[in-house]
């Protein structure tokens, strides 16, 4: 910061006295903070007195400069040497204050002023750990440091009990000013601040089901009422990642906003999107209206609730204003029962559901071909009943299927002939499907750029309908191709998105959206849906190859987390997907999670830990009857105790793993397994397409 002293003389003294300290307050608060106590030392009485009177008996600069003295063991004297031609005892509080500023961040080093400045550019006064880091474009354990020694040097205040730094007005403005004048700075600041919002969004959706929830809550609430949008209004700021973060704040996560808050918050999210993203605005204005018409609504049932029948209505035999409301609800209820009845089936239809779902299990179970012939007899039954999404989910279904086989041009035709189809019914979220579907072929054709555009007009498709579900496993999609990319930043936005949805989704069943399915209009939406569904969601995205998508995220996150070199959080991620896998019961999910998070203790030298992983990861392997996969372990762990020094249990490990080699490949391999000289040699899952049929673990 460039401290310039000003040289008009034209100073406002009394508004400087009126936030002035007395002198033997001010001496009392440089004393305790520099030299920790009542007075100051003999040496530094008079140039106590002078940098006092320099500061202008103003508490903060005083309170911060004592802290520079105190952590640098520099003198009164010689601070006030080095300042003496900045400080104007009779300037303006933030002309002092950003004398002392700037010198405080010379002592405290680049990282601090980076941190800072992230803070002060964030649209909220206080914000947590994990939110600053994501402003500074830091990981969470490496912006601690720095936001201590701010806190130490006074420049940042520490809320115990919300668990957040906070920068007061004048603070804020003079890291501001500090930053203003480079404006691609400026500019990077607000797009990591924007970034940081949907961060809140996740830190407190992370938190749902523990003590610390509701506290989480009340901050993420405290942090959107006191957000201003003006300064990401300008193009290139981040307005449009803003944007969305507002419209989840509104309408995904239930903070408890007040109705002119999110009022407020839509219509800004609304104007942050602007021409460029018509349907981000398209939805806020929804949910705008949407926000509105609840309002209205329950003012309505405000009013109508405290109404009476009167005596005198009673004794002519007229109802009142109650009877007439549950007679109305009563009878619109009825007509909604009678328009979302399922029409009766056609036996055809019926048929054809049965053959999916059966061929489906089939295609599970490695049985290719007889999973090809269930697709075949249903799509004939479908197309001769004229049922037009139950053909077009079954040219999807037996498309995958061939691309598994490695019939990718019958695989393509099948995929081109879905999608008119879903289109034609108005189906988004089949369409959506159909897309993930064809962007898994193309990514098998070598067509990376297609395959990312299916998976983001899914992504768009599935927003409109709000399938939080489906949006996760294409989010998880279109991170594994962005890592396949070497793509590492967009690969960690994907995943961190798909456990946002997925930690709020999973674990809340949608209890947090601000308006549930709970209309006339919505729920026969639901029942309609249901009725006409020919393969229930979950079970097609089984049947594409995405099933435990929450655990197998986390475990994506920890093999990109690896590749970043940041090993701690890695394995915590593997922690977490092991525990979703055992919880799940899935077996082979848990054990490939478990030989991963054993590779990477054994590389952080943790050899005690990755024996027991490798330990329990052969058990499983063992009881699956995995020779591939019990060969991979018995080589690592070989490895292991060969760093161990226990070179005869090493042997044993060796002799073990060329002989199940050798089994597996005089017997051609086992259906749905890898040769296990593959899975020795180390051949990564990412190199594959999604869901490969000869993968040991699908990620």
């Amino acid at each position: 910061m460039s401290r310039l002293r000003a040289t008009s003389g034209d100073r406002k003294a009394p508004e400087l006295k009126a936030s002035a300290l007395s002198i033997s307050a001010a001496l009392s608060v440089l004393s305790q903070g520099a030299w920790g106590t009542d007075a100051p030392p003999a040496a530094e009485v008079q140039w106590a007195y002078a940098l006092i009177a320099a500061l202008g008996y103003l508490q903060s600069p005083i309170e911060i400069a004592a802290a520079t003295l105190r952590r640098t063991g520099m003198s009164a004297e010689a601070y006030l040497r080095k300042n003496a031609m900045y400080l104007d005892p009779e300037g303006a509080e933030d002309e002092i204050l950003g004398v002392v500023f700037g010198d405080a961040l010379e002592s405290l080093g680049e990282e601090a002023r980076a941190v800072v400045h992230a803070l002060a550019a964030l649209p909220a006064a206080g914000a947590p750990l994990e939110v600053v880091a994501a402003a500074a474009g830091r990981p969470a354990p490496s912006t601690a440091r720095p936001l201590q020694l701010l806190v130490h040097g006074r420049l940042v205040a520490f809320e115990q009990g919300a668990q957040t730094y906070r920068l007061t007005a004048p603070l804020r403005a003079v890291a501001c000013e500090d930053v203003a004048g480079d404006a691609e700075r400026w500019g990077a600041l607000h797009r990591g601040a924007a970034g940081a919002m949907q961060a809140l969004l996740f830190w407190t959706a992370a938190a749902e089901g523990r003590p610390e929830a509701a506290m989480r809550r009340r901050v993420a609430c405290d942090l959107f009422a006191a957000l201003d949008t003006a300064p990401f209004r300008d193009g290139g700021r981040g307005g449009e990642v803003l944007a969305r973060a507002l419209v989840d704040a509104c309408t995904v996560l239930d903070l408890g906003l007040p109705a002119d808050v999110q009022h407020r918050l839509l219509d800004e999210a609304a104007r942050l999107a602007g021409d460029a993203l018509p349907d981000l605005r398209a939805r806020a204005l929804a949910a705008l209206e949407g926000t509105r018409r609840a309002e209205l609504a329950s003012k309505r049932r405000g009013t109508f609730g405290t109404l009476r029948a009167t005596p005198a209505a009673r004794e002519r035999g007229r109802p009142g204003h109650r009877d007439i409301l549950r007679r109305a609800v009563r009878a619109s209820a009825q007509r909604v029962a009678a328009r979302s009845t399922p029409v009766p089936e056609d036996d055809r239809v019926r048929g054809a559901k049965e053959l999916l779902a059966r061929g489906g299990l089939r295609a599970r179970e490695g049985a290719l071909e007889a999973a090809a012939a269930h697709y075949d007899e249903a799509l004939a039954a479908l197309e001769a009943a004229g049922e037009a999404r139950g053909e077009a989910t079954a040219l999807v279904l037996r498309g995958d299927l061939r691309r598994r086989q490695g019939d990718l041009a019958a695989a393509a035709r099948d995929h081109e002939r879905a999608l008119p189809l879903f289109r034609a019914a108005a189906d988004r979220r089949g369409e959506a499907m159909g897309l993930l579907a064809r962007g898994n072929l193309r990514l098998d054709q070598g067509d990376a750029q297609g395959a990312a555009s299916d998976y983001g007009c899914a992504l768009m498709l599935l927003r409109t309908c709000r399938d939080r579900l489906g949006e996760a496993n294409v989010l998880k999609a279109r991170g594994d191709l962005c890592f396949r990319e070497d793509d590492l930043a967009g690969a960690a936005r994907d995943y961190d998105r798909a456990l946002y949805i997925l930690e709020g989704v999973e674990e809340r069943v949608l209890s947090q959206l601000r308006a549930p399915p709970s209309s006339a209009d919505e729920r026969r939406g639901a029942l309609a849906s249901a009725a006409r569904e020919v393969v229930p969601q979950v079970e097609l995205l089984r049947s594409l190859g995405y099933e435990q998508t929450h655990a197998r995220t986390w475990q994506a996150r920890g093999d990109l987390r690896l590749r970043e070199g940041q090993t701690a959080l890695a394995a915590r991620d593997y922690g977490n997907a092991i525990l979703l896998y055992r919880e799940s019961g899935e077996r082979r999910g848990e054990a490939a999670a478990l030989k991963a998070r054993a590779d990477l203790r054994r590389q952080r030298g943790a050899l005690p830990g990755a024996q027991r992983d490798y330990d329990d990861a052969l058990g499983l392997f063992e009881a699956l009857g995995d020779r591939a996969g019990q060969a991979a372990v018995l080589e690592a762990r070989a490895d292991l105790r060969c760093e161990l020094g226990d070179t005869a249990g090493a042997a044993l490990d060796y002799a073990r793993a060329h002989a199940l080699v050798d089994v597996v490949d005089v017997g051609g391999g086992v259906a749905g397994q890898p040769g296990a000289k593959g899975v020795l040699t180390g051949a990564s899952h990412r190199d594959d397409p999604p869901r490969p049929v000869t993968a040991v673990v699908s990620r």
